[in-house]
């Protein structure tokens, strides 16, 4: 056998086996997220819309931010006059949009005494069970919350998103603080002017 015979039946005799291997498995694909379709607004601030070719008028001024939940007074025009007002709460999730929840003026006193009653929940309010989870929420999906730790008392959060949701945890001072930028929101919009 000449040389060139015996290195081409060498080459083929190691190739054979590597080829006869399966290819490397990749990973399954990933299943795509499916939504329907977003819930009917719950607020007037979500149902306020213009038809196309008309122009929206969106005024909001921050008032400010407790670890990364963020609060502004917000007012929404359309050129015919009419008007819809409230205040947005923002918490920027894992997804590319902050996660939103809006309040409408006839919530703003029921959402204040939200904030006081779980503020003035100090110590496991049950006799019979060692833990506790009290929930205040809003038509537009702004879910205050108040829940026993073993070792830190009380635990406060704040959720918001009414499909996906976005979620904090805060200690007492900053949901204190929290509830001072609501408040002062709702002063802001108590101040506006009609027709202005």
């Amino acid at each position: 056998m000449r040389p060139y015979r015996l290195f081409v039946v060498a080459a083929l005799l190691f190739a054979a086996p590597a080829a006869a291997q399966p290819p490397a498995q990749s990973p399954p694909p990933q299943e795509p997220i499916i939504l329907g379709p977003p819930p009917p607004p719950a607020t007037a601030l979500e149902a306020f819309v213009v038809p196309p070719g008309e122009v929206l008028m969106t005024a909001f001024e921050d008032l400010g931010d407790v670890d990364g939940v963020f609060v502004e007074a917000r007012e929404m025009r359309d050129p015919r006059g009419r008007r819809a007002r409230g205040i947005v709460v923002t918490i920027a999730g894992r997804q590319a949009t902050p996660e939103q929840a809006f309040i409408d003026p006839d919530e703003f006193a029921d959402l204040l005494r939200g904030f006081d009653a779980l503020l003035g929940i100090t110590t496991n309010p049950t006799s019979q069970f060692r833990n506790f989870d009290l929930r205040y929420s809003t038509r537009g999906e702004l879910v205050l919350t108040a829940s026993s730790t073993r070792n830190r008392g009380v635990l406060y959060g704040v959720e918001v998103g009414r499909v996906l949701r976005a979620r904090r945890p805060l200690d007492g001072g900053e949901f204190h603080r929290l509830r001072t930028l609501v408040e002062a929101a709702q002063q802001k919009l108590a101040t506006l002017v009609e027709g202005r």
